[in-house]
């Protein structure tokens, strides 16, 4: 493997070793060993390790957003579908991973949210963006009369996140895409279902 000489690079390294492996199960030593630079160079970039995590978080989110956006700004499907389709595109990955990583934001707000206030402000922030993404398109959809309008949007998208990342968990302890596919069903399917 060649040297890496760049933030990003580094970053990437980082994204996958932390998101495999922890936080905590993660050292800067590991992270170095991988990336074959020297310990100077990474506190060139990062001046502590929870420096580098909250960067590695962003990266993490800026992929998400990646693969989401363009998703739920698909105008030539209905809000719901397009809704339906992001979670689908989430689990297809999970599924990529063999049901293993999980979602690094739920991943680190199970183990460090109590620990580094300055990384669960960062979880937080991250978990209220994507709600904020599926409220305006759950809008969308009861604009046009595909939910009932007495639905908060805002509550039904946070109920949706928790409720995903509850079966990413159930997945990854089952080794199994079930508890997402039945996580899909139960909100498009049945729950909101007209």
């Amino acid at each position: 493997m060649k040297r890496i000489h760049s933030k990003e690079a580094l970053l990437q390294v980082g994204l996958d070793l932390v998101w495999s492996r922890g936080f905590n199960g993660t050292g800067v030593e590991a992270i170095l060993k991988e990336a074959k630079i020297p310990k100077g160079s990474f506190y060139n970039f990062f001046s502590s390790k929870e420096e580098f995590s909250l960067a590695v978080i962003d990266k993490f989110v800026a992929g998400r957003s990646e693969v989401l956006s363009p998703i739920l700004s698909d105008a030539t499907l209905p809000p719901l579908a397009r809704v339906k389709k992001s979670f689908e595109a989430l689990t297809t990955a999970f599924e990529g991973n063999a049901c293993y990583k999980g979602c690094l934001l739920g991943n680190l707000g199970q183990e460090m949210s109590d620990q580094y206030e300055k990384i669960r402000q960062r979880l937080e922030q991250s978990l209220q963006l994507w709600e904020k993404c599926l409220a305006d398109v759950l809008m969308e959809a009861q604009n046009a009369n595909s939910i009932s309008p007495h639905i908060n949007v805002t509550m039904l998208a946070e109920s949706m996140i928790a409720s995903f990342q509850g079966a990413v968990l159930r997945s990854k302890i089952k080794k199994s895409p079930e508890p997402l596919r039945n996580f899909i069903h139960l909100y498009f399917d049945v729950f909101l279902a007209q």
